[in-house]
């Protein structure tokens, strides 16, 4: 029995994908949004996975892009945007049947709940609070006594002078 015999079994069959490329009149092919967004989902999370958040946007905007392009990287994206409908599709049937999220939301409130009576008991957000704003006056008090910002600051703009005059043509000098 296959891979796809055994998930049909285990959650019906599963429904026809809708046609995800249609040729218009001029040969020319279109892709639908939800491949189109799927593919800047596919792009944005594999941007952010390897190398953070604005990594994620540009590979978002990117996988969008290539999908409505008629060529092998497009083909990619469009790949890329049809596996996250067919995930979205195949959790939301788990969803259904195994009542996931009703189970995450109930246990999560409980979590919530004990957090709160945890607090009550033993005050921690205000002893949290008390202990980042005696941080952050120790750290002024440090900061004025020491002046590390400010020595920072003129040992920055000496570096930064001495590499602009390195830099500079030999006659502008």
């Amino acid at each position: 029995m296959t891979a796809n015999n055994d998930i049909e079994e285990e959650y019906g069959v599963i429904p026809p994908q809708p046609q995800q490329e249609q040729k218009s009149s001029s040969s020319s092919s279109t892709t639908s949004d939800k491949v189109i967004g799927a593919a800047a989902i596919a792009g944005g999370v594999a941007g952010l996975v390897v190398a953070g958040p604005l990594v994620g946007v540009i590979g978002a905007v990117g996988a969008g892009a290539l999908a409505t392009q008629n060529n092998k990287a497009g083909d990619v994206a469009r790949a890329s945007g049809d596996v996250v409908i067919s995930a979205g599709k195949r959790a939301k049937a788990v969803d259904e049947k195994h009542h996931v999220v009703d189970k995450t939301k109930k246990a999560a409130a409980g979590v919530i709940q004990k957090g709160k009576d945890i607090d009550e008991k033993h005050h921690i957000r205000d002893k949290t609070k008390k202990a980042a704003s005696d941080l952050v006056q120790k750290t002024k008090e440090f900061e004025e006594k020491h002046k590390l910002g400010e020595k920072a600051g003129k040992s920055m703009t000496k570096g930064l002078n001495f590499i602009s005059k390195k830099l500079k043509p030999k006659d502008q000098q």
